[in-house]
Order: structure tokens, then C-alpha cells, then sequence
């Protein structure tokens, strides 16, 4: 193998391909975790994706038909297999690949991902082991293992990389702080707020010039209610950007989920002031509207932010709330949501409204169920699009769907209440 001209050993070899392939793994960590404060991007066609994704596992295959021991395809087809959800063929393409080139941590942290998706907690425990061995200050690495944990109900092991993660702060630099902030985001989606709040702080306190860590870390503390907590964090981030519009908009935000509109109209009032023609500041304004039930100024709020902001999928998703809440608006709120699909496709509150009003509204059911598929694919913890759903399907008379729904509905509800239940 040659590099810029001369000739490298195999051991070097291998040492740019664990740079390559690490950098496959954190590549995923970086989409796996966007989070709803990264910008929009527009979706490609999934039919495209697929082609691409097939065409590129049939070359991987044949690379493999040629030569079995082809560590990039090995590593390459794997990836592909644990993106796919296959992770049988994903560990054992892992498993051949790391016993040609064992010291690669990126190929062990596959196999962690391999076995929390077949809930197998020897097999995340000893992968996890390998990656403390070969790469113990690798931020990066340990950070994508402990996303891929998160979610898992291996507690021994979420514990320790978490906690692994965590110690590599105090020796980091800003540039770590991405790493703590998705961690923070895995967590949070993970429903582990301890977790997700320290790691959020971390992220704050090695990098404090960055807005979204603070927000993040804000709305962590307003889900769980602990509103003065997440007000707290606020009032810091506006004193580090006093003439930040957009901070001033999350704080306005923050208070209107707590159930607090005047003060996030205050809030609001601030935001305007120093920018009269932010579309944050009109958005935020309408949805303060909206709480207030002042329907017919939410609507004119959030029209004039929409022109303003043709491409923000949440003005026209709160634009198709306002719409709803009147007797003629059924198909402005339509229009409305189906243009925030068309911006942002994986927002689950969009699918179930719009499943809500071709249930109630249209009494199209057909279009309802696929709309609240839609939103359950995306979210299963919605426990109303469940109820709907199966209302749909008795209305449609496939009652072996309604059945099969209502059963998913009550294991939802038992493992919520088990989750939820006293230590």
C-alpha cells in the first residue's frame, strides 16, 4: 500500500484503516444524534437511498466472493447491516473482521451496537471492554458507545461507558464539548435525565459560547418540570448573549412549555425589540396566541412569520394548529401541515395531527391510519395516535389490526408504569 509516494508497512496499514473506520462509526454517532435544534436538510428520495444502499452491499458482497478476508468490505457490509437493523449479520461480519485486524477499537464498537440490538449483555460487556483497552481516552469512540447504550436495558454496561465518557471531561478542550452535547442528546432521548443533564453541563462548561448547549440542557430540565431549574439556565444564557434574538426566543419557549405565557411574552417582548422582523419572534408570539386561545391573531401572527420564513417546517405546523382550532379551517390546517412534512418528514406531531383531522374532520379513514402510522413509526410512546388508530381500523372493520394495535398499546402502558413505578 502506497501514501504520498512511499511504501507502508502492513502495520501502518491497518493504522490508517482504524482512522478510516473510526471515522465510519463517528460519522453515524453525528447522524444518529441530530437533534430538533440542528438545521433542516432536504431529504433525499428514500427510493434513491435504497438503490444506492443495495447496489452498495452487492459490490461489498462481491469484494468478499473474490477475497473473504477484505477487512474494508468486511467492516463496510457489517455497517451497512447494523444501519439496516440486521444485527445477526451485522456481529458476524464484525466478528470476522476483528479476528484479521483485532486491535481496530471502531470494529468493537459495532459489535457493542450488534449486541444491544440483540439484547445481549455479555457479548455489549466484553465489546465494551475491548474499546476501554484499545482507545481508553478516545472521546469520540466512547462517546458513540454510550449513545449506542443509552437506549438499552443493559444498565451494567450503560453505567460504565457512560461514566468512562464523563471522566475524559476535566482533560478535554471546546472541541470536545460537540461530543458531550450529543451524549447529553442520546440521554435525553433515552429518558435518563441524570445522564443527559450532566452531560449537557459538560458540554456548557468546555464550550460556554455555544447557544444550543444551554438550551438543550433547559429543555431536559422543563421535561422533568423542574422549570426554575431550566429558567435558571436561561437567565445564564441571556446574560452570556444579551443580543441574541434566538436566546431570547428559547426562553420565551422554555416558559410558554411550562405553562408560563406572560412570562414568555416578556420574553418575546425582548426578542422583538432587538429584531422587530425576527420570524422567531412572530413564531413565538403566534404560539402565545394560540395558548391564549386568541385564534384569529395566532393565525395572522403565523401567516406574516411563514412569509417571512418559507422554509421553517415548525411556523407552518403551529400555523396548521391555529387553523385548526376554527370551524372553516380544516383545510388551511391541511395545507398547512402537509407543507411542514414536506419541510421537516420526521416530525410525529405533524403525522398525527394531520391523522387527527382526516379522522375527525374528514372521516377519511384510510388516509388516517396512514398518517398515524406514520407518527407511531417515528414515535411509538404516542399513547393518543394508539388510541386513534385503533379506532381507526374497528371503523375501517379490520378488527384483527385493532386487536393487534390495542395489544401494542396496553405493553406501551404497562411498560410505562413499570418505568415509572417507585425503586
Amino acid at each position: 500500500m502506497t501514501c504520498g509516494g512511499k511504501l507502508t508497512s502492513r502495520g501502518e496499514s491497518e493504522r490508517v484503516l482504524v482512522k478510516l473506520h473510526t471515522a465510519l462509526a463517528l460519522a453515524v454517532a453525528l447522524l444518529a444524534t441530530a437533534g430538533p435544534h440542528s438545521q433542516a436538510q432536504t431529504p433525499r428520495s428514500a427510493r434513491n437511498e435504497q438503490s444506492e444502499r443495495e447496489a452498495a452491499k452487492e459490490r461489498l458482497r462481491r469484494l468478499l466472493e473474490h477475497d473473504p478476508n477484505n477487512i474494508e468490505a468486511l467492516f463496510g457490509l457489517g455497517r451497512l447491516m447494523v444501519e439496516e437493523g440486521d444485527f445477526a449479520s451485522g456481529s458476524s461480519l464484525f466478528r470476522k473482521y476483528i479476528a484479521i485486524s483485532p486491535a481496530d477499537a471502531g470494529a468493537w464498537a459495532y459489535l457493542v451496537r450488534c449486541a444491544v440490538g440483540q439484547n445481549d449483555p455479555k457479548g455489549a460487556a466484553d465489546a465494551q471492554r475491548q474499546i476501554e483497552l484499545l482507545a481508553p481516552t478516545n472521546l469520540a469512540l466512547h462517546a458513540q458507545a454510550a449513545c449506542w447504550v443509552a437506549n438499552s436495558a443493559i444498565s451494567e454496561v450503560t453505567g460504565r461507558e457512560f461514566e468512562l465518557v464523563m471522566s475524559l471531561a476535566p482533560n478535554r478542550t471546546r472541541s470536545g464539548a460537540l461530543w458531550y452535547a450529543r451524549l447529553g442528546q442520546c440521554y435525553d432521548r433515552a429518558h435518563d435525565t441524570i445522564r443527559a443533564s450532566r452531560a449537557l453541563l459538560a458540554a456548557i462548561d468546555l464550550d460556554p459560547d455555544t447557544e444550543t448547549h444551554y438550551f438543550r440542557l433547559a429543555h431536559v430540565f422543563a421535561g422533568e418540570g423542574r422549570v426554575g431549574d431550566a429558567s435558571e439556565v436561561m437567565a445564564s444564557a441571556i446574560a452570556h448573549f444579551p443580543r441574541s434574538v434566538t436566546t431570547r426566543v428559547e426562553a420565551g419557549t422554555i416558559e410558554l412549555e411550562a405553562g408560563n405565557p406572560e412570562r414568555a411574552l416578556e420574553e418575546q417582548r425582548q426578542a422583538a425589540t432587538l429584531d422587530p422582523h425576527s420570524p422567531g419572534a412572530l413564531s413565538l408570539l403566534g404560539r402565545i396566541e394560540l395558548a391564549q386561545r386568541r385564534y384569529p391573531e395566532a393565525i395572522a401572527t403565523l401567516e406574516q412569520a411563514a412569509k417571512l420564513a418559507p422554509a421553517d417546517a415548525s411556523i407552518r405546523f403551529y400555523a396548521g394548529q391555529a387553523w385548526m382550532k376554527t370551524d372553516q379551517g380544516t383545510q388551511r390546517a391541511l395545507e398547512h401541515f402537509k407543507r411542514s412534512l414536506e419541510l421537516d418528514p420526521n416530525r410525529a406531531s405533524t403525522y398525527y395531527w394531520l391523522g387527527s383531522l382526516y379522522f375527525h374532520r374528514n372521516q377519511e379513514y384510510p388516509v388516517a391510519v396512514q398518517y398515524l402510522e406514520q407518527a407511531l413509526d417515528r414515535a411509538p410512546e404516542l399513547e393518543a395516535a394508539h388510541q386513534m388508530l385503533i379506532q381507526a381500523y374497528k371503523r375501517l372493520g379490520e378488527d384483527a389490526k385493532a386487536a393487534l394495535e390495542l395489544r401494542r398499546y396496553q405493553e406501551l402502558v404497562q411498560h410505562r408504569a413499570k418505568a415509572e413505578a417507585p425503586k
